[in-house]
C-alpha cells in the first residue's frame, strides 16, 4: 500500500519516509469520536497495568521508568492530569456553599453597635474602587457575617488612624475584595488550585533530590516519583471527598490518611533503597518541609485570585 501523504510504499502502520500513520479520518463521525476518545483517555491494557502496579507495589512504577521500561505503562503526566482534575471536580461538586448564618451576639455587632462604628479611617485607607465595594457589601442584607467582618475592619482602622502601613493597606484591600465577592473568589480559587499543585510537583522533586542526593539519580527521576505519589494522593483525597464527614465517626478518613502515609513510606523504601527507619525519618522531614512550602504557594494563589476580582 502506498502512503497517501508522500506516495512511497508503506509496509507497516507508519510510513518509513514521511512518518504519517495509516489512520483514515475520512469516515463516519461516531467511529472517529470513539477513536479520539480512546486515544485521549488511553483506557487500554496499559492503563489497568499501570494502576495495578501503582496500587499494589508502591514505588515500582517509578523504578520501571528509571529502568527505561515505559512502553507497557501510561505516561506519568497523563495520570497526574486525570487524577488531579478528577479530585478538584469532585471537590467542587461535593462542596456546597452555605447559606447566610445568624450572627452570634457574643462575637458580632448588633444594629446599635453598628451605628457607632466610624468608617472614616477605613475609607481613607482604601482606593475609590474599593470604597465602592465596601458600600455595596454593607448594603446587602443577606450576609450579616460579612457586615460584622467589615465593622471589625473599621474598628481596627479607626484605632490605627494614620499609622496604617502600606502592607496593612494592601491586606485591607484584598480583604475587601473577598468581602465584596466571596462566592466568585471561592470559585476562582478552586480553578487556580490545580495549577498551583501542578507547579508544586517540581518543588517536591527538588526536596527528594536534596534528601537523596547520594543516590545520584537524575532530577527527572525524582520528578517522575513525585508525580506518581501525587497521583496516589489525589486518588485518596478523591475518596475522602466522597465519604460523608459523619460516617462512622470519621474512622474511614483516619484509615485512608494512615494508608497514604504507609504507602509513601513503602514507595520511598522500594525506590531509593534506604532502611525502614531512615526512610521513615526522611519521610517525616520531607512531609514537613513540603507542607511548609505549600503555604506560600497557596498564599500566592489567593493573592492572584483576589487580584483578578
Amino acid at each position: 500500500m502506498n502512503c497517501p501523504n508522500c506516495g512511497n510504499e508503506r509496509s507497516f502502520s507508519f510510513c518509513a519516509h514521511c512518518g504519517q500513520n495509516d489512520r483514515d479520518f475520512i469516515r463516519s463521525l461516531p467511529s472517529l469520536v470513539r477513536d479520539v476518545l480512546r486515544e485521549t483517555l488511553d483506557v487500554d491494557s496499559r492503563t489497568f497495568r499501570t494502576l495495578k502496579l501503582l496500587a499494589i507495589r508502591p514505588g515500582e512504577l517509578s523504578a520501571e521508568f528509571s529502568r527505561n521500561r515505559r512502553a507497557h505503562y501510561s505516561s506519568p503526566i497523563r495520570l497526574y492530569l486525570f487524577f488531579s482534575l478528577l479530585f478538584f471536580f469532585v471537590l467542587s461538586v461535593s462542596t456546597k456553599p452555605e447559606g447566610p448564618k445568624e450572627e452570634d451576639p457574643a462575637t458580632s455587632f448588633n444594629a446599635k453597635q453598628a451605628e457607632t462604628v466610624d468608617f472614616t479611617a477605613l475609607r481613607k485607607a482604601l482606593s475609590p474602587q474599593r470604597r465602592h465595594k465596601l458600600d455595596e457589601a454593607l448594603s446587602r442584607e443577606s450576609n450579616p457575617g460579612a457586615k460584622s467582618f467589615a465593622y471589625g475592619l473599621a474598628v481596627w482602622a479607626d484605632r490605627r488612624q494614620d499609622a496604617i502601613t502600606e502592607v496593612e493597606r494592601f491586606y485591607l484591600s484584598q480583604g475587601l475584595d473577598w468581602l465584596h465577592s466571596p462566592r466568585l473568589a471561592a470559585a476562582r480559587l478552586e480553578n487556580n488550585l490545580p495549577i498551583t499543585m501542578f507547579f508544586m510537583l517540581p518543588v517536591f522533586a527538588l526536596l527528594l533530590a536534596l534528601f537523596y542526593r547520594r543516590k545520584r539519580r537524575f532530577y527527572v527521576e525524582h520528578l517522575v516519583f513525585s508525580t506518581h505519589v501525587h497521583v496516589v494522593a489525589f486518588a485518596v483525597f478523591t475518596v475522602l471527598a466522597l465519604v460523608p464527614d459523619a460516617m462512622i465517626g470519621g474512622i474511614p478518613d483516619i484509615v485512608l490518611l494512615l494508608a497514604l502515609a504507609v504507602y509513601n513510606i513503602l514507595a520511598l523504601l522500594r525506590y531509593y533503597g534506604d532502611g525502614p527507619v531512615l526512610t521513615t525519618v526522611k519521610w517525616s522531614f520531607l512531609t514537613t518541609c513540603y507542607a511548609v512550602m505549600l503555604i506560600p504557594g497557596f498564599l500566592l494563589t489567593v493573592f492572584i485570585t483576589l487580584s483578578a476580582l
